[in-house]
């Protein structure tokens, strides 16, 4: 262990004189600190390369046995100091007051839910290391007044334009340490606060009271979330269970004998889709003025929707024996363009640019590698020492020197490479959020502009849905008397980045849309692959290659809960195996922390997000070498 490190119960102080700063002894210390407040001397810190600490959270940095820090800077830079030593300090206390296990056997299933959860139990952790460590304290402070401005609370006016766990964990945070939230962040947390009920006001005096045990804790946390609708309320699922004991027992009537009991509460939930959280009417009015346009163009498979690349596949495609919709007139496929106003994505491609920049070198030199790969393949071979053709005059020299030899002709072969396109389809549901859906949004830009310049065309899409549990079609669900096994009960919403004809210059801006807060909710994964797949097939190219990016199975609650709990993970597999049997299109499957391989027959699964533009680049290389078979791998 370093000096610093032996001397230091808090974040590192170097001296401020610029001269005096050095970047290893900085590493040198942080690593001190990490080991000297987790307690754990065995943890490897590895710093990679890049000094963005956006989205750079404990909970997607640790792993087991190591954790990942950004390299400090070159330069004596106090701002970015401070966010490493706050950073430093998050993971330390991660690893010494968490429990991973017990963590996984307590966390929602839900995807906003479960992100929502992480960040309410890193709040505990850090509330307990500041009770008695102010240089903690401040360094924790000072990460989060940072945050609060380079997210731009203060310009939010409406509680939807702030992520749910930013809100809650800011709220808590504040209940549990007794310091008042970022000023910044105060306008924005308020509107969400008044959005508390008595019984979010109950589950965070419990989450004060337990900080100690991690297990009430959980459950307090999970009260929050109830409150805030972001998960099922519990009382409606014991009453459930109990309902199903009842009808279950023989002597039971068949009738209430209380209809007016029946009724209320069936009023009750027919009426609680007016009540939705901010999420859902975020996804709902997201579209203002053109979103009823939209949803009725779908209403009929005879009413037009706009142009062809709008149109979603006819149902009969889409379902099946086992699986069927509810209803369709509320899905959506929009252009990037369309979600939101040509300022906001040129703020968000500015994102990605600066994005990018921490990441250009190691993503470029793959795509370079990959480039040459393919117009090595493309370029024209000439066959030397034939009995005629053209003339070889690098031969000639030979002649003069020995007249015996004779003259040598050559001729050009052209190499067979076939007119290809490549269809990237990108998981945007709420688990992406952070460092995976950025990443795979740089991925998605450089492989578009590489491929380009080889003369193949790339197409990239994304798929979510426009509402967390269910939007319009539950409410329709809802107001039916909700009708035994629905199907897919939930409004699907497709984008496209980037069309195969389109040119990367004219949708660059496109793809910053994936950084936007708010976009990333819930995935249908079967019914998206199924809707890339018919686009692939109307493409006249003779080689279609269709790679999707995915870090879990299909997930939406308003379905799961009105069907069978694995009803969208079996309609993926079908739809899975039903493209792998045709041969006009290669499936190929990139899983993050999640694997794929049990769905896809080629498949990678990678346990960390920073991977993926490489294993991209060796996919298609692979894709493109008939010399390398592809096979089920992991990284």
């Amino acid at each position: 262990m370093s000096e610093e490190s032996k001397t230091s119960k808090s974040s590192p102080q170097l001296p401020p004189d610029n001269n005096e700063y050095n970047p290893e002894r900085f590493k040198q210390a942080t690593i001190g600190v990490i080991h000297a407040l987790s307690g754990r001397q065995d943890t490897n810190i590895h710093f990679y390369s890049g000094s963005s600490l956006r989205n750079h959270t404990p909970q997607n940095t640790i792993n087991p046995t190591s954790v990942h820090l950004p390299n400090p800077p070159e330069i004596h830079d106090p701002i970015m100091m401070n966010q490493l030593r706050g950073a430093a300090d998050a993971i330390a206390l991660r690893l010494k007051y968490h429990n991973q296990k017990l963590h996984e056997t307590t966390q929602p299933t839900i995807a906003d839910a479960r992100v929502a959860f992480d960040a309410l139990e890193q709040v505990r952790v850090e509330a307990l290391g500041s009770r008695y460590m102010q240089g903690v304290a401040a360094n924790l402070r000072s990460v989060q007044e940072y945050n609060s401005h380079a997210e731009g609370h203060a310009r939010m006016d409406k509680a939807e334009q702030l992520p749910p766990q930013t809100a809650l964990a800011l709220i808590a945070r504040e209940k549990l340490t007794g310091e008042p939230v970022p000023k910044a962040s105060r306008r924005i947390v308020q509107l969400w606060r008044n959005r508390l009920t008595k019984s979010g006001e109950e589950a965070l005096d419990q989450m004060v009271q337990h900080m100690n045990s991690q297990k009430d804790y959980a459950t307090a946390s999970q009260q929050l979330l109830t409150a805030y609708q972001l998960m099922e309320e519990l009382e409606e699922k014991e009453q459930d269970s109990s309902n199903d004991q009842e009808n279950e027992n023989p002597d039971s009537p068949e009738t209430s004998d209380n209809p007016s009991e029946e009724n209320t509460q069936e009023e009750q939930e027919q009426e609680q889709p007016e009540e939705q959280s901010p999420q859902v009417a975020q996804g709902i009015d997201s579209n203002d003025s053109s979103d009823a346009d939209e949803g009725e163009g779908f209403e009929t498979q005879d009413t037009p929707a706009g142009p062809k690349e709008g149109e979603l596949p006819p149902l009969s495609e889409v379902e099946d024996a086992e699986y069927h919709i509810y209803t369709k007139k509320f899905d959506e496929i929009i252009s990037a363009d369309q979600v939101c106003n040509a300022e906001e994505l040129a703020f968000l491609r500015q994102q990605l640019d600066q994005q990018l920049q921490t990441m250009q070198n190691i993503i470029a030199k793959l795509a370079n590698r990959l480039q040459r790969k393919l117009m090595a393949q493309q370029r024209r071979r000439w066959n030397f020492d034939q009995e005629e053709g053209l003339l070889d005059a690098s031969k000639l020299p030979r002649i003069i020197t020995n007249p015996m030899y004779s003259l040598s002709y050559k001729y050009e072969q052209e190499t067979e490479f076939k007119d290809t396109v490549v269809t990237l389809l990108i998981d945007n549901s709420g688990s992406m959020r952070g460092k995976p859906i950025t990443i795979a949004a740089m991925c998605g830009d450089i492989l578009a502009r590489t491929l380009e310049r080889c003369a193949i065309k790339v197409e990239v899409l994304g798929f979510t849905t426009r509402a967390w549990k269910g939007g319009r079609s539950r409410e329709e669900w809802l107001k039916n008397g909700k009708p035994a096994q629905p199907g897919r009960l939930n409004d699907l919403r497709h984008i496209i980045y980037k069309s195969a004809d389109q040119p990367w210059r004219h949708a660059r801006k496109n793809l910053g849309l994936m950084l936007q807060e708010g976009l990333l909710k819930e995935n249908i994964d079967g019914e998206a692959l199924h809707w890339a797949w018919q686009r692939l097939r109307a493409r006249p190219e003779k080689r279609k290659i269709l790679m999707i990016i995915s870090d879990g199975a299909p997930v939406d609650d308003s379905t799961l809960s009105s069907n069978n709990p694995d009803y969208l993970e079996m309609h993926l597999r079908r739809m899975i195996a039903r493209i792998e049997s045709q041969p006009d299109i290669e499936l190929t499957a990139i899983g993050i922390g999640h694997d794929v391989t049990r769905y896809y027959q080629n498949a990678v699964t990678i346990t960390n997000a920073e991977q993926l533009g490489g294993t991209m680049m060796q996919e298609l290389a692979a894709l493109f070498d008939p010399k390398n078979p592809k096979q089920k791998i992991r990284i």
